[in-house]
């Protein structure tokens, strides 16, 4: 184990709403708010023992990797895929290789996604 680095401490979510996103990150996620900049334009929310940070920006697309940057570990992809739907979620379809995972879209259109293994 790396002396310098323990973990990784958050990763960074654009889009163009921090209240917003913080909301749905809250409700649909069931995610926990942590710290919040002076200004409101960073907001974290955490999920066990990892944290996602929420920044604004006016174009989250300028953000938008290629890959997706992060997943959501769950013990059933079926039963969060039925869960986001329940709320609306854009969704794509479970596949399954070597892991059960999908893609899905927050409300600026970031590309997340959930994994089973």
């Amino acid at each position: 184990m790396s002396v310098l680095f323990k973990r990784i401490d958050t990763v960074f979510v654009p889009t163009r709403d921090v209240d917003k996103a913080l909301d749905w990150y809250i409700t649909v996620l069931g995610g926990t708010p942590g710290w919040r900049s002076e200004k409101g334009e960073y907001q974290s929310v955490t999920f066990s023992d990892t944290s996602i940070t929420l920044f604004l920006t006016h174009d989250p697309n300028e953000y938008q990797p290629r890959h997706c940057s992060f997943n959501f570990y769950a013990p059933s992809a079926e039963a969060s895929y039925r869960h986001l739907v329940s709320h609306g979620v854009k969704v794509e379809e479970i596949s399954e290789y070597g892991a059960k995972y999908f893609a899905f879209y927050d409300l600026d259109g970031n590309r997340l996604e959930v994994c089973e293994y």
